[in-house]
């Protein structure tokens, strides 16, 4: 594959052979989708956080009492654990 160079005022500055083995391939369009994917997520400022204990809002009073329920000991429902979690975010330990 043969290609002309030019010069950044325009006039034809010669040619360079390449191989074709590498620069003949048909483009894919899944591989460039993937890398323009990740250059896209790599320029993100990546200022995300979550929010701890201190940051949810809800009280800190415990949920029930501690003896006499029938279920389970629970402290306040400020934790991580007591907070609604969306469906579409992973678990952290996948199951085996």
């Amino acid at each position: 594959m043969e290609l002309k160079i030019t010069t950044l005022d325009g006039t034809a500055a010669g040619t360079v052979d390449l191989p074709d083995f590498i620069f003949g391939l048909e483009p894919r369009p899944d591989i460039l989708h993937r890398c323009v994917r990740w250059q896209l997520a790599k320029r993100q400022r990546g200022t995300h956080d979550v929010k701890n204990r201190s940051e949810i809002n809800r009280t800190g009073k415990k949920m029930y009492r501690q003896k006499g329920t029938g279920s389970a000991r629970h402290g306040p429902a400020k934790g991580a654990h007591s907070v609604p979690r969306r469906a579409a975010m992973p678990l952290i330990c996948p199951r085996r």
